[in-house]
């Protein structure tokens, strides 16, 4: 322990110190102030570097070679820094003071010694200090980094750490950079340096930036190679997780805030998520394998992109804007590195839950046999694994608490009371309902239970077996009759696990891409395009013969499995634990609410088809109104693009298609609050005689229903209606 506390005294210092260095160097104004900057740092070096050959190989040689190294370096770096180094002469002549303040004409060209720069021209100085600025301030990230290194080294070694020292000179080089990388001296003490970096220079930084590199010190923080303790792999995997579940959540609200971002921010933002993505993949790799190589190199790769961002801080805020909306290359990206990032963290949390027999228990299958046969096998493993992760309960509460945080935003800036009600049932039905009791209550006997072990339908539980027919036949009985009286929405706006993910403010800034995307425009509108009857066809009969073949295969009738698995239940699996992330992460190619507009679910399309022909549908108070509007918001507001919304209100006053799905967005988007929702509710009280018209309702309580409408009263003396929605 005394051993400990004197390395960390001396590392800590060392951390102080680097991080005014780099401070120094980013205020650096003359060459001579980069060369001093640099010598601090290249002796710095030369001492680590020195410690590291006497402590590889204690003897009086190597001592007087580490003497010998570190003088070298000094003694070469003072006539390095007198090279640039001009002290103001206390000799100057008045004459040449009042000349330089009567003229204007720029400074003259710098001596052989001097350290200014020729201001005569602009055009020079910009390319002479952009020349400069990139030289030096790559020298400086070269040697904080290669300093980090060495200090590492030296303190793995003094503090008595296994370090591989036999073997090729390969496997030497990657054991040492895995150890000393990986260590608490190297992890530790560059999350000293990056949060102090931020403070030196926090008022240098834009806040939110400020906010975004100082959770990416405590994300590094948590790295579970740091310490060599049993107990610290399963709190850093946890507590960094929740770390950078936080970071995403305020990456998410700042795109979602700020349409208009520099080029600097949007190739931070997609450096840093690629940064994570190797990160997560790298612990799961260590975990699993043992090998910490991607691990510790995406820990330099982040460094580097820190200090990169650190030291052209001002682009932040000053470089030519363009809204992120109009590159879907850079979104998708952006969306496809946050994935893998969560896909891997996931992974880690139920490894570290479950511990490695969560691996083993995947089902995978030998690649042998023939060509075919071995495309299959690959195929199937590639799956079972992937979906294996996605459909984990751990998985599902961290995405659960990342998305679910977006609808909170959401809800605080929803008009509507019925939506916002919508909304927070939207959380409790994804907590409660996919998590809580098919994972923690009823986890054995899930497949028993109607519309819960079976909440996607045919596949959901497993195979289609004489058993289970009650519960599946149950599960489409209570999902077609709540779509009946409430719409598709109890399904595709509550229920599914879509909901959460689609209804966020960050997912919900995107549904322009429905409009703007070239294969999202296909899709708009109620009308079935030659795709979406392909694709939901496809849907359709897949699982329709996946489940008679589930069945067959359960009486003894035939044997047919696809390598072992329930077919029926792979298919399930293929479709929502993979196929409707591809297309979640394709949202700037699909638009939104993809497993809607192009048919993929098959759950989905059985509510929409009983939808269609029940008593939800969306009404307007006055089409005279529509008529006049110049802005057709409900329109543009819809996530699943059907933009034939105000044609039929203004048609017929209603709106009624398969593809609606009740989210609420028009009705929230209308300027004058003349669209309300009709559901069994709206009917009832038509029927028992409360109100002789659509436009004189009572107002009724707006209670927790999983359908959602809106609710109306009659203002007292008055014929005027109110929308008892609003506030």
């Amino acid at each position: 322990m005394l051993q400990l506390f004197w390395l960390w005294a001396i590392a800590l210092p060392m951390a102080i110190l680097t991080a005014w260095l780099v401070k120094r160097s980013i205020l650096a104004k003359t060459p001579a102030d980069d060369a001093l900057v640099l010598y601090l740092l290249v002796t710095m070096a030369s001492m680590f570097g020195g410690a590291v050959i006497y402590l590889l190989a204690p003897s009086v040689t190597s001592l007087v070679e580490a003497v010998g190294i570190n003088t070298i370096f000094m003694m070469g770096g003072i006539i390095f820094v007198l090279r640039y180094w001009e002290p103001p002469s206390p000799f100057l002549l008045a004459s040449e003071v009042s000349r330089d303040e009567e003229t204007e004409v720029a400074e003259p060209a710098p001596s052989s010694r001097s350290g200014t720069f020729d201001t005569g021209s602009k055009a020079s100085l910009g390319e002479t200090e952009k020349q400069h600025t990139i030289v030096s301030r790559a020298a400086v990230i070269a040697l904080v980094l290669l300093n980090e290194f060495l200090m590492g080294w030296t303190f793995v070694l003094a503090s008595g750490s296994t370090v591989i020292t036999t073997g090729s000179f390969s496997q030497v080089a990657i054991s040492t950079f895995d150890t000393v990388v990986g260590s608490q001296w190297f992890i530790f003490t560059m999350v000293a340096e990056m949060a102090l970096s931020a403070y030196l220079l926090r008022n240098d930084l834009p806040r939110n930036f400020l906010v975004i590199i100082l959770s990416q010190s405590i994300v590094m923080f948590f790295a579970p190679t740091a310490i060599n303790n049993p107990s610290w792999v399963p709190a850093s995997v946890a507590l960094g997780s929740a770390a950078m579940i936080a970071l995403l959540i305020y990456m998410y609200e700042y795109l979602f805030k700020n349409r208009m971002i520099t080029r600097t921010i949007r190739g931070y933002f997609v450096a840093l998520l690629t940064a994570y993505a190797l990160m997560m993949a790298g612990i799961f790799i260590w975990m699993v394998q043992g090998s910490a190589l991607l691990f510790v190199l995406s820990i330099l790769g982040e460094m580097v992109l820190y200090f990169s961002l650190i030291f052209t801080r001002s682009n932040t805020n000053s470089s030519k804007t363009r809204s992120w909306m109009s590159d879907p290359w850079w979104v998708f990206t952006f969306m496809a590195m946050t994935f893998i990032a969560e896909f891997f963290m996931g992974a880690l949390i139920d490894i570290v839950y479950y511990g490695k027999g969560f691996l083993s228990g995947i089902s995978l299958a030998p690649i042998a046999g023939s060509i075919p046969t071995q495309i299959g096998a690959i195929f199937y493993d590639f799956i079972s694994y992937f979906g294996t992760v996605t459909g984990s309960s751990w998985f599902l509460i961290m995405m659960g608490a990342e998305m679910g945080a977006l609808v909170v935003f959401k809800i605080r800036i929803t008009r509507e009371l019925e939506t916002k009600i919508r909304l927070v049932l939207v959380i409790v039905a994804y907590f409660i309902y996919s998590i809580f009791l098919p994972s923690f209550v009823f986890s054995s006997n899930v497949a028993k239970i109607p519309f819960l072990g079976w909440s996607m339908g045919v596949g959901t539980a497993g195979a289609v077996a004489p058993v289970f027919l009650g519960a599946i036949l149950g599960t489409y009985l209570i999902t077609g009759s709540l779509s009946f009286l409430f719409g598709a929405r109890q399904t595709c706006s509550l229920f599914c696990t879509a909901a959460l993910m689609y209804q966020g403010t960050f997912p919900d800034s995107m549904k322009e891409f429905n409009r703007t995307s070239k294969f999202g425009k296909k899709l708009l509108t109620s009308r079935m395009s030659s795709l979406y009857k392909i694709v939901a066809t496809l849907a359709i009969v897949s699982m329709i013969i996946a489940a008679t073949i589930s069945y067959l295969n359960s009486v003894g009738i035939i044997n047919f499995t696809f390598f072992g698995t329930d077919v029926s239940y792979f298919l399930y699996v293929f479709y929502f634990n993979f196929l409707w992330y591809i297309i979640f992460i394709s949202i700037p190619f699909v638009g939104t609410y993809g497993c809607v507009t192009t048919g993929m679910c098959h759950i989905g399309l059985f509510n929409q088809f009983v939808s269609r022909f029940g008593l939800f549908k969306l009404k307007v108070k006055d089409p005279q109104q529509c008529v006049s509007c110049a802005t057709k918001d409900c329109a543009k507001a819809c996530p699943v693009g059907l933009t034939d919304l105000p044609g039929s209100f203004i048609s017929s006053g209603q709106f009624r298609s398969h593809k609606c799905i009740g989210v609420g967005d028009c009705v929230s988007a209308c300027p004058y609050q003349n669209e309300y929702f009709y559901d069994v509710r709206t009917w009832l009280r038509e029927k028992i005689g409360r109100g002789k018209n659509e436009t004189q309702l009572p107002r009724l309580p707006v209670i927790g229903n999983i359908g959602g409408s809106a609710s109306f009263q009659i203002r007292s003396g008055t014929d005027e209606l109110k929308d008892s929605s609003h506030p």
